[in-house]
């Protein structure tokens, strides 16, 4: 029982990709083929994924339109936003399958911060 807990907690803390992206102003927003946006900054890195400085958000968070209205509005007045990713998915409208980005799923949140 106790090797079993040993590896349950290495295996489970090995998928884990995610945490909080450096705030940032976005510089570019992408409306990806009716699957979400991606935006573009200086996010950083926060679950580790093969592309830096892109946070993909999905078509299927529940609160999609009021993230692009603060993506949106931050682009357009310079505003820092910040995202919580929960994961590294591909987009294969970028790249090739083994490319992934910083994804906002449906558990992530979205902040936008004055200057």
């Amino acid at each position: 029982m106790k090797y079993l807990a040993i590896i349950l907690t290495l295996v489970s803390s090995a998928t884990f990709a995610g945490g909080w992206a450096t705030p940032a102003v976005p510089i570019r927003i992408d409306v990806v083929q009716g699957g979400g946006f991606m935006i573009y900054g200086a996010f950083g890195n926060p679950g580790n994924c093969t592309i830096a400085d892109k946070v993909f958000v999905e078509k299927e968070h529940p609160q999609y339109n009021e993230i692009y209205a603060i993506v949106l509005a931050a682009y357009m007045s310079g505003k820092r936003v910040q995202p919580y990713v929960h994961s590294c998915k591909t987009r294969g409208w970028y790249v090739t399958p083994d490319i992934t980005f910083n994804t906002l799923t449906p558990g992530g949140s979205l902040n936008i911060l004055g200057n």
